[in-house]
């Protein structure tokens, strides 16, 4: 959609979007299905919430919808990963929302009572040392892949509670027992995978895109180059011979492609390596019964472990 049209659509939902709250629930807007299923498990009964980007869709490439304008402009949150990870789409469409509670700001981060980043806490891998446009579509802040780390589930929950909370106070003790009871159920399996993934450590791979470090932390996978020639820049033929040699040099057998990227390069240079392929989702929702944090994760380590002819302990 051109974007006058695209304007002029949202701004008339958002002028039909009521401002009331439904049935007495707070409206949470939550960018990524893992979120909007973190979000339902630590809010409960007292939260309504509706998603925005797709779990097949590239997250940095997320089309904009005008049904995402009227969301936001009656929410009374946005959950949202951060790190600038929603460049794409959430930050202009908090500009044509208009809702008081939440704006973007000049560095590209939501600002206002209603914002819940989840990326509070997290300890932030690959801060590139400066910022260059040759380098390829870098992230100032940090990678922001950290939801596809299974241990990092529990921030992001603790996130969402303490925002939950900060906007409905009155509910707190509802959010943190509610908090509670997803822990003792999420830190287990987030152990539980660990103890899976240590058949992992210490192998080599390659990732379509830079993507992987917090997945690649949690499992000991080193994943050591990209089919990109660099983030969010395609591969060329020099950068493929080069990456075919590296990886025989290397011994790397495993190649990780995210679902959204094409599958025949990844099966190009698993021919000419003898490596597998590994087919991940970067968000829940990327593949069939996914929709949930602890699936979404748990498909990723089992793709990984499949892929490496690994045996689950």
């Amino acid at each position: 959609m051109k974007k006058p049209a695209f304007l002029a659509v949202a701004l008339a939902l958002s002028t039909l979007a009521a401002t009331a709250r439904a049935a007495g629930k707070l409206r949470v807007v939550a960018t990524t299905p893992e979120l909007v299923d973190i979000t339902r498990r630590v809010g409960g009964e007292r939260v309504s919430v509706d998603g925005m980007a797709r779990g097949t869709e590239d997250i940095h490439q997320v089309v904009m919808r005008p049904s995402f304008v009227t969301k936001l402009n009656k929410a009374d949150a946005v959950v949202f990963l951060g790190l600038n990870v929603e460049h794409s789409f959430l930050w202009g469409l908090l500009d044509v929302a208009a809702n008081p509670r939440m704006r973007a700001d000049f560095v590209k981060t939501c600002i206002g009572p209603a914002c819940i980043d989840c990326s509070e806490g997290i300890a932030v891998l690959d801060k590139p040392a400066s910022v260059s446009r040759s380098e390829g579509e870098l992230h100032p802040q940090g990678n922001p892949h950290y939801n596809m780390s299974p241990d990092n589930g529990p921030a992001i929950a603790r996130n969402i509670a303490r925002g939950l909370s900060r906007i409905s106070p009155e509910h707190k003790e509802e959010f943190e027992r509610n908090l509670k009871a997803y822990l003792a159920e999420l830190e287990p399996k987030a152990a539980e995978l660990r103890k899976q993934a240590a058949a992992l450590k210490g192998l080599k791979a390659v990732s379509y895109h830079k993507d992987m470090a917090y997945l690649g932390r949690f499992t000991g996978i080193d994943f050591i180059d990209t089919v990109e020639l660099k983030p969010g820049v395609g591969p060329t033929p020099a950068h493929l011979t080069e990456l075919v040699k590296k990886m025989k040099e290397q011994g790397v057998k495993l190649i990780a492609r995210e679902q959204h990227f094409e599958p025949k390069t990844c099966e190009w240079l698993a021919a000419q390596t003898g490596a597998r392929v590994a087919v991940l989702g970067v968000m829940a929702n990327a593949f069939p019964d996914t929709e949930t944090f602890i699936r979404f994760s748990e498909k990723n380590i089992k793709a990984l472990l499949e892929a490496a002819g690994k045996d689950l302990p």
